[in-house]
């Protein structure tokens, strides 16, 4: 599903007899969002990113603009009817409902409309090639013993998550008891027995069919005399609830947590709660709001990798909101950086990361953050205070203030003194593994330290060094607009 929006924008109305200005959330934002992509909607607080979030869900309604799901406008078509599943910060999960009802709880009263099935055929096929395998179909309903004892309930859930069925279809395969039957021969005329009674059932519910001109087509769908599937519209059978639920908690691995209200499970598995039920319904497009702001550290990278994983196995468009630029670079497909309710700059993570087009997304991406520093654009190159780091430049630049961002990567010891670098202060020396981390000082450096990465085998202390700065982690902005210029 490619999502498209259009000049969108959102302005919250103030009060002028309160002297409240109106609010411009979003402000004239195009985005195109392709197909199967997971593409992240990142920027600081209060720059219209959830709010745009919001409006696509259909949640909050656009001053002006358009949004389409591929090729259908949904701008003004109500949220419930846009296919969409919504994962918001705070989960909202049912404190009272166990994991099972918060995931099936958007079906229950949920109408589809669909090709008409004969499920009882389809069930009955099953169960004979099920039976054709009857060594394992036992195996599997001993595996669920504990101490030697065969407990019903935990039996027909390993039928269940074995072979991806019904409750209904578990519990008549179980009803059988062929694993109690020892004798091979009496097993296998057991087994006999059944798939003759189940094809000889089979007949009879296809001779009712004809009955009324109405055949059965080889994957269970009802055709009429022109050989055309018949539709209907209808609530999803508790078998078929039971299914979807199941195949979910599975995609999101919370099978095992089903019976459980949601305090008492962690913070990680209340994410994939919230996951399941968004994804239950099979939504063209899946919204998630700020999903990792409530678990630690160590949950949020590795939840944010199972959302990943998720998208990718399930191929649901995805857009994620997020105000950390880490999140957004390590699993998004694509990005949009927003700023002040405009989109700065959208594109692949890396892309952006290596060509910022303004001093913001510079600033935005990166860990440790890029150096700013003040500098100036001479004939012969660009200088950071009275020293030259390159001899690139601009012609129509020159002898004009600029910025220069060096990215904490673009900086080599200066050990032969050569013309072309930057003295720094280093104040602090923080060693991780192969790299070393440097807090340095420089007097024309806009910002409160400059951190810079390099390799741990240096010898370094708390001195002044010479740093070359290589040419493609340098950029240099306009003074006045803070917009790239290129440099030559």
């Amino acid at each position: 599903m490619e999502i498209l929006i259009k000049n969108l924008s959102k302005i919250f109305k103030g009060d002028p007899k309160k002297s409240i200005e109106d609010t411009i959330a979003v402000d004239n934002v195009t985005i195109d969002m392709k197909d199967n992509e997971l593409v992240g909607i990142l920027g600081p607080s209060g720059c219209g990113k959830s709010t745009t979030l919001y409006m696509i869900a259909g949640l909050k309604e656009p001053s002006n603009g358009e949004i389409w799901f591929d090729n259908e406008e949904v701008t003004n078509l109500a949220s419930e009817k846009r296919g969409i599943g919504f994962v918001f910060q705070n989960y909202a999960l049912y404190p009272h409902m166990n994991v099972y009802k918060n995931i099936s709880f958007p079906l229950t009263n949920l109408k589809v409309e669909a090709y008409k099935k004969e499920n009882k055929i389809e069930s009955l096929v099953l169960e004979n090639k099920l039976l054709e395998n009857i060594k394992e179909l036992n195996e599997v309903i001993i595996s669920s013993s504990i101490k030697n004892k065969i407990s019903k309930e935990r039996a027909i859930l390993f039928l269940i998550d074995k072979y991806i069925i019904s409750p209904s279809f578990a519990k008549r395969l179980y009803s059988y008891k062929l694993f109690l039957i020892e004798d091979n021969t009496l097993l296998n005329n057991r087994v006999k027995e059944i798939k003759e009674d189940n094809l000889k059932e089979i007949e009879n519910i296809k001779e009712k069919y004809l009955r009324k001109d109405i055949k059965i087509d080889e994957e269970f769908y009802l055709v009429d005399r022109n050989n055309e599937r018949i539709k209907e519209r209808r609530r999803l059978s508790k078998d078929e609830i039971d299914l979807m639920v199941r195949e979910v908690a599975r995609l999101v691995q919370i099978e095992d947590q089903l019976d459980k209200k949601p305090k008492e499970l962690s913070g990680g598995q209340q994410q994939r709660v919230a996951i399941a039920r968004a994804l239950v319904k099979k939504p063209r497009v899946l919204l998630l709001d700020e999903p990792l702001s409530n678990l630690d550290a160590r949950l949020r990278i590795k939840t944010r990798e199972e959302i990943k994983r998720i998208q990718k196995e399930t191929g649901i468009t995805t857009v994620f909101v997020t105000h950390d630029q880490e999140e957004a670079m390590s699993i998004c497909d694509e990005i949009v950086v927003m700023n002040q309710g405009k989109v700065m700059q959208s594109g692949k993570p890396i892309d952006i990361y290596k060509n910022p087009n303004n001093l913001f997304v510079a600033k935005f991406l990166g860990t440790p953050p890029i150096n700013v520093f003040k500098g100036l654009i001479k004939e012969d190159g660009i200088y950071v205070d009275n020293e030259k780091v390159s001899s690139l430049k601009n012609n129509d630049y020159i002898n004009k203030e600029v910025y220069v961002g060096i990215r904490p990567e673009g900086f080599i010891l200066n050990e032969n003194d050569e013309d072309l670098g930057i003295s720094l202060r280093v104040k602090e020396i923080t060693l991780n593994g192969k790299d070393t981390t440097l807090t340095l000082e420089h007097d024309s450096f806009l910002g409160e330290e400059i951190k810079i990465v390099v390799d741990s085998d240096l010898a370094l202390s708390i001195a002044t060094y010479r740093f070359k700065v290589k040419e493609n982690k340098m950029f240099v902005f306009d003074k006045e607009s803070e917009e790239r210029i290129s440099i030559e």
